[in-house]
């Protein structure tokens, strides 16, 4: 049905279906990244590019001092937010955050212009929260092992 209404508004379906797999493809080379985890983020205080006060799913991690993130569900812009500190992580709410399921903990991170929080499941906490073990040009310590 939406195949034809868009054929009838003469859209193109091949740059329907090249669209459709550029997304998947870059869904899944951000979660094949070394550190990345999912979860939600949010603004609470100030103004971050690229994040808002609404949480919102995504994909983030951490390189060094600077916080990654990827919004869902096109993930096509990334927010690159310097950090100053973490916070330790406290327990959600049942409710407080509805997509994605399974998230067990947020922390507030913050920047020189912001109040963040990230919701991560608890598997990822030590991904969102701890500092990163990088090297000087940012690559995880078990790459290096490959080489």
């Amino acid at each position: 049905m939406l195949i034809a209404l868009l054929a009838v508004l003469g859209v193109n379906l091949l740059v329907l279906v090249v669209l459709l797999v550029a997304m998947i493809g870059r869904r899944r080379w951000l979660a094949r990244q070394p550190g990345v985890f999912r979860g939600s983020a949010r603004v609470v205080e100030g103004r971050a590019r690229g994040l808002r006060r609404r949480w919102r799913a995504g994909y983030g991690r951490r390189v060094r001092d600077v916080f990654v993130w990827t919004p869902a569900p096109l993930l096509l812009r990334t927010a690159l937010l310097p950090l100053d500190a973490v916070s330790a992580a406290r327990p959600l709410a049942p409710k407080e955050v509805r997509h994605p399921h399974g998230l067990a903990s947020a922390a507030t991170l913050t920047t020189a212009d912001a109040l963040l929080e990230v919701a991560v499941r608890g598997q990822d906490e030590s991904l969102a929260y701890a500092p990163p073990d990088a090297d000087a040009f940012g690559a995880r310590a078990h790459h290096r092992r490959l080489s």
